[in-house]
């Protein structure tokens, strides 16, 4: 019986876009040599997650102290002459004011179970986005609460002692296929890839395209 959902953040509940996304990689392609948005984009993400990897326990640092280092090595490699608190700023503003996907706002309605955020990021961002847009999560687990960041399994392990829960009586509903679905499955919780560009066909565990749809599979697994 399924007793709780965890919820993944960025990428599945904020959109990669917004005033301060835009301005952010504005800024970045503008003072760099990085020229295309796109290119820009995956640069820092795919940063961003190499620096992840080697972040843990008492090497670990917090996301806030992740994106200054990778502006400070952007500097270096793709030589991005802007001021790094600007753009530290931006990031933070993204990550608390970043428009919702247009189907969040219905799940949080309709899902009737306990709902629990797990992302890498400071939670305090997240509390903001929340009450924001009128958004209730009954707890919200971030990497800098255990020092490591997905797909560690100590994230979705801390959520299940603030759930009260078992892997097997809740399900993790992410975006991404390494930090949701492979870290959900470290800690032997059923992943759901949110799919919603189908993009990920042949993946080899249940996949949904929309928020809403995980509702009847919650009920068919209650026995609804």
């Amino acid at each position: 019986m399924i007793k709780a959902v965890f919820l993944d953040y960025t990428g599945t509940i904020l959109q990669l876009r917004g005033n301060e996304f835009d301005e952010m990689v504005n800024v970045f392609t503008e003072h760099s040599t990085v020229k295309d948005k796109d290119e820009a984009v995956r640069w820092y993400f795919n940063h961003l997650r190499l620096a992840e990897r080697e972040c843990y326990q008492d090497t670990f640092l917090t996301e806030d102290e992740l994106v200054m280092k990778l502006l400070d090595q952007a500097d270096a490699e793709v030589k991005l002459k802007a001021d790094h608190n600007q753009l530290h700023t931006c990031i933070q503003n993204y990550w608390m004011y970043a428009p919702l996907f247009s189907d969040v706002q219905s799940f949080f309605d309709l899902v009737k179970l306990p709902v629990y955020i797990l992302m890498d990021n400071a939670g305090d961002y997240a509390k903001v986005c929340l009450r924001r847009n009128g958004l209730h999560a009954n707890g919200i687990i971030s990497g800098e609460d255990v020092k490591a960041y997905k797909p560690r399994k100590e994230i979705y392990l801390k959520a299940l002692e603030l759930a009260g829960c078992r892997p097997e009586e809740v399900i993790h509903i992410g975006d991404d296929l390494e930090g949701d679905v492979e870290g959900a499955r470290n800690a032997g919780i059923t992943p759901i890839l949110l799919d919603r560009r189908s993009e990920h066909m042949d993946v080899d565990c249940r996949r949904v395209r929309s928020l809403p749809e995980i509702l009847p599979i919650i009920k068919r697994e209650n026995g609804e």
